[in-house]
């Protein structure tokens, strides 16, 4: 767990799974919450701020709780979703608040099959609207992908591709928290308002999925937006907590595990696929940023 942070302490995966013994926590970057009571935080954990992303869903019973200036009412059949630049400043959580809670680091995240675009989505979509409410029908279709994700996690020490099928699973469920977030942005449900930069930040994270398998500078980015670099960066650093390049190394390198799972692909093919000026090149640059070379990620994940 993250010391004093500038601005706010910091919650962990880690220090989320002390607040409930019963839940199937799998690492410190990854814990699933299977059906719980939710309860008030002790005092002196308001102010604080999500080291990653959790989800939670309420079943039953209501939580009151302030997020990034903005006051909401969680009940039955609503989700709420804080990220790292989600600032809790007060909870309270009824008697009867039963539901359940996945929460996964950045970590989790880069290991995982998620489109790179589609984490940062999330992200702008967490600072624009934290809670949502959604039918029966989507909630229960979510209660049986969120239940067999939970009963995955408390058993992996029993299967030996326990970790493949709960990223997978992991996957699945993150995907459908994103149709449901999806379905109520284009219904028109009300958020707060969005800033010059949320929409630069969207407009450069639908340019980022459609070119980053042949662009990885910053300039080109800044120069498509019509931005300056360094205004890109800092729109990157206010809302994902990483400069500009980062982010798109991240793209870059979640596009080339992509592409190394697929086994039509040599790694010279994936290397001019991506515009490196050599395989060597391609293998030094992956390397750096995953630890570990093309060919052995490739051999560890067929």
């Amino acid at each position: 767990m993250r010391e004093e942070c500038g601005r706010d302490r910091r919650i962990s995966v880690q220090r989320i799974s002390k607040y409930f013994t019963e839940a199937h926590f799998k690492s410190e970057d990854f814990g699933m919450l299977s059906l719980v009571r939710f309860q008030t935080p002790e005092e002196g954990t308001h102010n604080c701020a999500i080291d990653g992303i959790c989800i939670a869903v309420v079943c039953s019973g209501s939580v009151k709780t302030v997020v990034n200036g903005i006051a909401c009412e969680v009940r039955n059949n609503s989700i709420l979703i804080v990220n790292e630049d989600s600032v809790i400043t007060s909870m309270k959580c009824s008697k009867a608040c039963m539901g359940y809670l996945i929460s996964f680091s950045h970590p989790f995240i880069n290991k995982s099959a998620l489109d790179v675009a589609d984490s940062m989505k999330l992200r702008l979509m967490c600072n624009q609207s934290p809670c949502i409410t959604v039918g029966d029908d989507d909630i229960e279709h979510l209660h049986r992908l969120a239940g067999t994700l939970s009963d995955m996690v408390s058993v992996s020490d029993h299967y030996p591709y326990a970790d493949k099928m709960i990223m997978s699973l992991f996957t699945s469920v993150f995907y459908m928290f994103m149709s449901m977030i999806n379905d109520k942005a284009e219904l028109g449900i009300p958020h707060k308002r969005v800033m010059r930069s949320d929409n630069v930040m969207q407009q450069f994270v639908s340019l980022l999925s459609e070119k980053c398998e042949s662009e990885r500078s910053v300039e080109y980015y800044a120069n498509s937006l019509g931005i300056s670099p360094k205004y890109l960066s800092l729109i990157c650093k206010n809302t994902l907590g990483r400069n500009a390049s980062t982010v798109i190394d991240e793209a870059v390198i979640r596009k080339a595990k992509e592409l190394l799972m697929l086994q039509g692909l040599s790694i010279q093919e994936i290397s001019e696929r991506l515009n490196f000026v050599s395989q060597s090149f391609f293998g030094k640059y992956f390397k750096q940023r995953v630890g570990i070379s093309p060919s052995r990620y490739r051999s560890q994940g067929m």
